[in-house]
């Protein structure tokens, strides 16, 4: 399982060319499905990772956002998607603990390992929630970086000590990342002109926003590991943590089939500083091809070419940024200062009359005056059923009772705002139910799989399904999604 973190399917179509690597290799050898999307709302990180998993929506599966919030004895009380105060990260007991707690579903890795007992389950990803909801409740090998503590470190939900092969990880390969404190562009002088420009002030923090990226420019000192967790370097990184727990682990050597799930983080780190058409993102998918295509190789001489089956997919796309917009997409626009406020003030007063049975309405009312906002549905009109428009389904499908993934969520009310209108006031970012933001690739390669461009409209709950079917591994029957024909070999 590969989750490429905010990667959009039109980097396929518009750099396509350039591949030669780990995409190119999917792309001419798997099955590509060109009109697939997350079918919810609340386009987040945790969210995708958890539906590309479970094979589930949001409303089924429990994760509504990277963090929500609760009533806790009447507090609104904000809860983190993979947090647990009963574990803690082995070594490090002031760091706050991650576990699959909150995961209200089985995923692929329970299914594998309830059908085949001796199955490993391993996981890696640059961020916590990247490595444990894609392991859902294997109690595996999950590992992520943590650049507070320069490694890549696991909770004791999995285990209560490090094996010697991450260390030696650590001490070894890791240390090495440290003598390359240079981001510089790979990228053709002949590609140049396919990205916006280099020297642009809403990218990063305005200033450091061309390339070569220093660590003794940009980063502070004595950190470095915060300055390479922001770079491609820290993918690269994981890949390398990937082939070392296939080795050490013997992954995919007996006749129980194991699951790796690798999460590579970068594109969305690079996507919200930089934007979608930015140098740095073109230079980091570059990259990322070439490293995957190695890590395919490694398979290839350490599984045996023809023994692992690979799916590849996103959590989640994002909105390119309004000064550059993607050719054929609606160009968007930054919030004002202005509109910021009006929000707040509608906020304070919803907050204030929560108590009153007639505040949701009221708020939805006021809400629907603002121009910026295009559409707000009572939460007992989306759970009443009554059809009103696909908005509203993939807002249903995002909502999980007792958990508020939006700031009018705890009072009843969801506020879909215009199409393209950005909060932030540099980069881009993602979250809406808009198709920019739910439309990612699907791929898979390997034995069983047939390969093609395929048109056909996939949903990402289609994923743990297709690849347990491709496994031979019983999947639940109360799933979202099904497995894809010509993926999964029927």
């Amino acid at each position: 399982m590969v989750v490429v973190d905010q990667f959009r399917e039109p980097y396929l179509e518009r750099y396509g060319d350039l591949f030669t690597g780990g995409f190119r290799r999917l792309l001419d050898q798997g099955r590509h499905y060109t009109n697939a999307s997350h079918d919810h709302a609340v386009t987040e990180t945790a969210v995708g990772h958890a539906t590309l998993s479970t094979g589930t929506y949001p409303m089924h599966h429990g994760i509504v956002a990277n963090e929500w919030s609760e009533r806790v004895r009447g507090d609104l009380v904000s809860v983190s998607n993979v947090g647990d105060s009963t574990v803690r990260i082995v070594d490090y007991p002031t760091f706050s603990g991650v576990s699959p707690h909150y995961l209200m579903r089985p995923g692929l890795t329970d299914w594998l390992v309830s059908a085949n007992p001796r199955s490993q389950v391993a996981s890696v990803s640059a961020k916590d929630r990247g490595a444990v909801l894609p392991a859902a409740h294997a109690k595996g090998q999950v590992y992520w970086f943590d650049s507070r503590a320069g490694r890549f470190v696991t909770s004791t939900y999995y285990r209560n000590r490090y094996p010697a092969w991450a260390d030696e990880f650590t001490s070894r390969v890791l240390a090495l990342y440290t003598r390359d404190s240079v981001w510089a562009s790979q990228i053709p002088a002949s590609a140049l002109g396919r990205t916006s420009a280099d020297t642009v002030a809403w990218e990063s923090d305005g200033v450091h926003t061309a390339f070569p990226h220093r660590f003794a420019d940009e980063g502070r000192p004595g950190r470095f590991w915060d300055w390479f967790a922001a770079t491609p370097m820290l993918d690269a990184a994981t890949l390398d943590y990937a082939e070392t727990m296939v080795t050490s682990l013997g992954l995919g050597r007996d006749d129980a089939p194991d699951f790796l799930n690798v999460s590579l983080s970068q594109t969305d780190r690079i996507g919200h500083a930089y934007g979608p058409l930015s140098r740095e993102q073109l230079d980091n998918l570059l990259r990322l091809d070439r490293e995957l295509g190695e890590f395919f190789a490694f398979l290839d001489r350490t599984v045996g070419a023809g023994q692992w089956v690979v799916g590849l997919s996103a959590d989640h796309g994002s909105l390119v940024a309004p000064e550059t917009p993607w050719p054929g997409e609606r160009a968007g626009r930054r919030a004002t200062q202005a509109e910021r406020e009006t929000l707040r003030a509608i906020h304070d007063t919803t907050a204030f009359m929560e108590d009153d049975p007639a505040t949701p309405d009221r708020t939805a009312a006021a809400l629907r005056r603002l121009p910026f906002v295009a559409d707000v549905y009572t939460h007992a009109k989306l759970l009443s059923g009554a059809a009103t428009d696909s908005f509203a389904t993939l807002q249903r499908r995002a909502m999980y009772p007792g958990r508020f993934a939006a700031d009018f969520s705890p009072y009843g009310v969801e506020v879909r705002y215009e199409e393209g209108w950005l909060g932030s006031v540099r980069g881009t970012g993602h979250g809406t139910p808009y198709w920019y933001d739910r439309h990612v690739p699907l791929l898979f390669m390997g034995p069983g799989v047939t390969a093609g461009r395929d048109t056909t409209r996939a949903s990402t709950a289609d994923f743990a399904p297709t690849l347990a079917r491709l496994l031979r591994v019983p999947a639940p029957a109360a799933l979202d999604g099904h497995a894809l024909a010509a993926a999964a070999g029927r």
